[in-house]
């Protein structure tokens, strides 16, 4: 009979066909959702980030404290404000304003009033009359004053005859009123003064703005010296005079001015008052148009700052207004270039980030669309912060960094971080115009936090590590310093005697920033407590603090547990302690594994007396059931643990162990129980093992795989009559192959050397907890 499995020619052929060429996989693969969207999300925050930090200007790379060590020409010719020089511009503008001062010529008017009426009241005394109280006053005032240290009073008849004289008609009444209405016209518009009320440096002193009362737009320019009172009074006898004489004639004009004159000396008032407000808005408005001074700079002037030369402030400004006047003059094609030439920094820090975590054991930061968009968001957030921080007078552009490490190394674990950290301080240092010094102080940073976090069971130990880190950056920023030319060298001969050395020295800019930056690293530690529960909840993690936390035995499901399934309780506890001795002995993190043995069957407290842990001597409920049922109610327990542990917001590393800690091995009992069922029944079909295994998945981690053997062998040796370590170490061995010949530990990377150390580890505490025991004679004669 021909053989049916040999192939025809055209099968043959068809065997040895190629496989496509692998652009159509990689096709494929562009037009996968899932692919367009993690690519979009990287080339979102990548335009974001480059708009944000204006990628397509060079950034400024001076500092305060900085020492070149190389002179800094001009690159263009550029102009920059003389502050001093504008300074005493504006000083002077200040000093020449004309401050406004507001005139009542009200005082004036009555004053007129007042000696017209003294004049007339003495122009009607009756002749060979006395001279009643108020005429004697009137007279007093006009004849009793003297003009200088050599004149003298005049007579009061003489003053009579005068005023009666002259005031003798209605015509002489309105020369004379016409005369005193040309004295008083310039004292009523342009005001009297008596001091100036303006400080000297707040106004002129030769000139000021005078307004009437209620017309603040109507300003006059008048001479100071036009309006005090004091010269005004020497002016004001000779303006009565020259008035006088047009009118009544060389007679007695003379007398008649002297008499007003005397009169008006004594109650002349300053009519004019200073309006501060006005003054200052003036004022204001004269240093607001002062244009600035300007000192220009040529590229052949020579350096901005020599080589050596600690910046200060006044040599930042300068080199800022040059970068300033530098990207002004850049064209659209320099900007283009230099934008391209971000995008093409952060594309491939971008993908070489994204390729070193490809080819690592966890591809869930960038495979998976939400991770991946908090791992760009997170390193975007922080880039931007660094850049910010970096500025003048802040520069602690260290403090993100380290935060973003330690983070980074608890979220990803250490090689991740490292080149996370390592790529994003490079992008910082390209950001901020750094050089090589700063890179290497952010990433020793950087690298020492990721390197001392390690296992974090308690805060005082984030309290520790940012003081080490601390040290790190102090020894690293002072050492930079010195290799970078920025410590100084004093001479050990102060007195010049020539026989000193130069010493080197650190400078005191040095280090204050060396202290400044290692006390920010300080800091980060004791920040880094409070901000660890929004790390935790933002990437959904779980550190040793939250694992104690939740490793309590008063958690609900645990209370509910040792109520509901005490045997299931006690059996978790057990394994959970087999499980971390195991978990330390190859270096893998006992305390999660603890964690999730305490919850790894919390599932059989639904139906807890399905399970022979909880089950009473002689009761089994199995009895009544077929095996294929039976298997159901077994397999359920992972499901169900799982469902719970959802409902009470168990993490999803916790809900992990309780999936996987069964994998997908054979409940072998139920399953031999079937076959036996079946044996000699040639009409039922043959006995699946596939509806006797447990769902899965098999352990993804080395913890899981633990925690499965763990489970199984502090079963079984519960079933052990008598206990003895050779048993003991036969059972362990048996188990532990049977699960790995069984392709339990194909997906987890659990080599055969740590194998071997687990199975050690559980031997030996196995032995410990079933050692023998001395009987006490009243035990042996019970017996």
């Amino acid at each position: 009979m021909q053989n049916s499995s040999k192939k025809s020619r055209s099968e043959r052929a068809a065997a040895l066909r190629t496989r496509r060429f692998d652009w159509y996989d990689w096709t494929d693969r562009i037009k996968n959702l899932n692919l367009i969207q993690r690519a979009t999300i990287v080339t979102l925050a990548g335009l974001i980030l480059s708009l944000l930090l204006r990628s397509w200007e060079p950034p400024f790379p001076y500092r305060i404290g900085y020492v070149p060590q190389r002179a800094i020409p001009a690159r263009i010719p550029f102009q920059i404000e003389d502050e001093a020089q504008t300074d005493v511009l504006r000083v002077q503008a200040a000093r020449d304003v004309l401050c406004v001062y507001e005139n009542r010529k009200e005082p004036l008017i009555e004053l007129r009033g007042d000696l017209q009426d003294a004049l007339f009241a003495i122009r009607d005394q009756e002749p060979n009359q006395p001279l009643d109280e108020s005429q004697s006053s009137n007279l007093e005032h006009f004849g009793s004053q003297s003009e200088g240290s050599n004149s003298t009073s005049l007579d009061p008849q003489e003053i009579i005859d005068c005023v009666k004289k002259t005031l003798a008609t209605d015509a002489d009444i309105t020369k004379f009123d016409a005369a005193l209405q040309k004295v008083f016209s310039p004292l009523e518009e342009f005001g009297i003064l008596e001091t100036l009320r303006h400080d000297p440096q707040k106004g002129s002193q030769r000139f000021i703005k005078v307004i009437q009362q209620g017309k603040d737009d109507q300003r006059i320019d008048v001479d100071v010296s036009r309006v005090r009172r004091a010269e005004l009074i020497i002016t004001l006898k000779g303006s009565l005079e020259r008035e006088f004489k047009q009118q009544f004639g060389e007679g007695t004009a003379d007398l008649l001015a002297q008499i007003a004159h005397r009169f008006l000396a004594v109650k002349l008032p300053a009519t004019l008052a200073f309006r501060e407000d006005l003054s200052n808005v003036a004022r204001i408005k004269a240093v607001s148009t002062v244009k600035p001074a300007m000192v220009s700079y040529e590229t052949t002037y020579g350096a901005l700052v020599p080589m050596g030369k600690l910046l200060g402030a006044k040599e930042i400004r300068l080199l800022r207004t040059e970068h300033h006047a530098y990207t002004q003059q850049m064209t659209l094609g320099q900007k283009f270039q230099r934008l391209a030439a971000t995008w093409g920094l952060l594309a491939a820090v971008s993908l070489l980030c994204g390729f070193f975590i490809y080819q690592s054991r966890d591809r869930s930061p960038i495979m998976e669309v939400s991770k991946l968009l908090r791992l760009v968001g997170f390193s975007a957030l922080t880039i931007i912060a660094a850049v910010f921080a970096s500025r003048d007078p802040f520069h602690i552009e260290i403090v993100p960094v380290t935060l973003f490490a330690i983070s980074a190394a608890l979220v990803y674990g250490r090689p991740t971080a490292l080149m996370l950290s390592a790529a994003i301080c490079l992008v910082i240092a390209f950001s901020t115009g750094g050089d090589l010094a700063e890179y290497i102080l952010t990433f020793s940073a950087a690298a020492g936090a990721i390197l001392l976090s390690g296992r974090i069971r308690n805060r005082t130990r984030l309290v520790y590590m940012g003081l080490g880190v601390s040290l790190i950056v102090l020894a690293t920023c002072l050492g930079l310093g010195v290799l970078t030319g920025q410590s100084l060298e004093f001479s050990s001969d102060p007195y010049g005697s020539g026989t000193g050395k130069s010493v080197p020295f650190y400078s005191s800019q040095l280090i204050f920033e060396a202290i400044k930056q290692a006390a920010f690293v300080a800091i980060c530690g004791p920040l880094m407590v409070g901000l660890l529960p929004f790390i935790e909840q933002l990437f959904d993690i779980e550190t040793d603090l939250s694992l104690l936390e939740l490793g309590d035995m008063s958690h609900t499901l645990l209370k509910q547990l040792a109520q509901r399934a005490p045997g299931t309780y006690n059996h978790s506890i057990s394994v959970a302690s087999l499980a971390e001795s195991a978990a330390e002995s190859i270096g893998a993190n006992g305390l999660l594994v603890r964690v999730g043995a305490c919850f790894h069957d919390i599932g059989k407290m639904f139906k807890p007396n399905y399970f022979v842990e909880n089950q009473m001597p002689g009761a089994n409920r199995h009895d009544a059931l077929q095996p294929e049922l039976s298997t159901l109610v077994i397999i359920a327990h992972v499901k169900d643990g799982a469902d719970l542990a959802k409902q009470h917001n168990i993490p999803q590393r916790i809900i992990d162990f309780i999936e996987q800690h069964h994998g997908t091995t054979l409940v072998e009992y139920f399953y031999h129980q079937a076959i036996k069922d079946n044996e000699g029944n040639k009409d039922i079909e043959e006995v699946s093992e596939t509806q006797f295994r447990y769902p899965g998945p098999k352990p993804q981690t080395k913890e899981s795989a633990i925690l499965m053997i763990a489970d199984a062998v502090e079963s079984a040796t519960r079933a052990l009559r008598e206990p003895t370590s050779s048993r003991i170490q036969t059972l362990v061995d048996q188990i532990a192959m049977k699960k790995l010949l069984d392709g339990q530990f194909d997906e987890c990377e659990l080599t055969l050397v740590e194998l071997d150390a687990i199975k050690q580890s559980l031997i030996k505490n196995l032995n410990a907890i079933h050692h023998g025991r001395i009987k006490y004679p009243d035990q042996q004669s019970a017996g």
